[in-house]
This record gives structure tokens, C-alpha cells and sequence, in this order.
């Protein structure tokens, strides 16, 4: 038993590692939290009607055609979270950081409820 136990734990930690390092990630305003690629209310509401997504996708100065992707497939009506999750995954580290960074200079925290 003591050996299977032993074994577990790096198949535990592998499985956290790969969690928090895929491209989708948490974030955190006005006492809410989600998942970028969720599709819930809270997220339209408060990163999409209130114009929010519009300014980081600016302030990420990632490429034109990455930006619109990026706000239509976060704000769009008929989000396919597969989708927008691909997009996410394919950026570039530097993409993706850039896009964080973008985030927390219009007042979001970046996986702060995560344990990532």
C-alpha cells in the first residue's frame, strides 16, 4: 500500500502542473472570479458590456487580428469555449503575458483564487 502511495504522488503533482499551465487562466474583479473561456453571465457583464475587454485587448498590443479574435471569442453571443481556448494556447508565452499584463492594468487580478 505504502509503495502504490508512493507512486501516486507524482501523477498527483503531474496533474496539477498540467491544470494550471494550459492557456486558460483566472480572473478576478469586483468580488468575482472566473475563467476567461467560462461562459457564465457574471463574465459578459462585467469584462464584455462594460467595455472592459475592448481596452485590455488594446493595451495587450498584441497583433490586430489576435485582438479580435480574442474579444469575439471571450464577449461573443455564441462562445465556443474550445475554441477560444485554442486561440489561448496558441499564443506565444510572451502573448500570453502581454494579454495578462493587459488585464491587471485595467484593475484585474490574474489567477488569485487559483492555487496555480
Amino acid at each position: 500500500m505504502g509503495r502504490l502511495m508512493r507512486l501516486g504522488w507524482p501523477v498527483v503533482a503531474l496533474v496539477g502542473l498540467v491544470g494550471c499551465s494550459s492557456g486558460n487562466f483566472l480572473v478576478y474583479k469586483d468580488s468575482k472570479h472566473f475563467y476567461v473561456t467560462s461562459t457564465g453571465p457574471e463574465l459578459r457583464r462585467i469584462l464584455c458590456d462594460s467595455g472592459d475587454m475592448d481596452r485590455i485587448a488594446r493595451d495587450s498590443k498584441l497583433p490586430a487580428a489576435l485582438q479580435k479574435e480574442l474579444k469575439d471569442g471571450i464577449c461573443s453571443g455564441n462562445k465556443v469555449k474550445e475554441r477560444l481556448l485554442a486561440t489561448l494556447e496558441g499564443m506565444s508565452k510572451e502573448q500570453r503575458s502581454a494579454l495578462k499584463m493587459a488585464f491587471q492594468q485595467n484593475g484585474y487580478d490574474i489567477n488569485v483564487v487559483a492555487n496555480c
